[in-house]
């Protein structure tokens, strides 16, 4: 796993284990249609970054700001808090095609970390059949 992400000349250690999750959920939350807020899960990122990857070649920067934000706070707990973090990023750290920039970085720790098995003894399904008289036998 990454153990550390440089941004701008800014090397930040960086972790993901089982008190990540928390550590996001305490720093970030989503408002409700009633203007209360709730705690805003990992899982909500995690899932943003892979449904726009799936029509996009670049993914979303909010998402992954927020999580390298909080595998950045569980390695260091005196971390900024997230605006005065994210303001010292110089302008061309926001170039997410970059193939050695912080965010693939990060996507190396989401894929580490949620989805450790994908790609990993995949089996090919075998087809179905189209219709139902082919699966019945029918189709002679």
């Amino acid at each position: 796993m990454v153990a550390e992400i440089t941004v701008g000349g800014e090397t930040y250690p960086v972790e993901c284990n089982a008190f990540t999750p928390i550590v996001f959920s305490r720093e970030f939350s989503v408002v409700r249609a009633d203007g209360s807020k709730r705690p805003k899960d990992i899982n909500e990122d995690v899932s943003m970054v892979l449904e726009v990857q799936a029509c996009s070649s670049v993914a979303p920067v909010v998402p992954l700001l927020e999580i390298f934000y909080a595998c950045a706070k569980t390695a260091d707990r005196k971390l900024k808090p997230f605006d005065e973090w994210v303001k010292g990023f110089p302008a061309d750290a926001y170039d997410l095609e970059r193939s050695d920039g912080w965010a693939t970085d990060v996507m190396g720790i989401v894929q580490e970390n949620f989805f450790p098995n994908a790609g990993k003894d995949v089996e090919p399904a075998t087809a179905e059949a189209s219709d139902a008289a082919a699966a019945d036998g029918a189709a002679k």
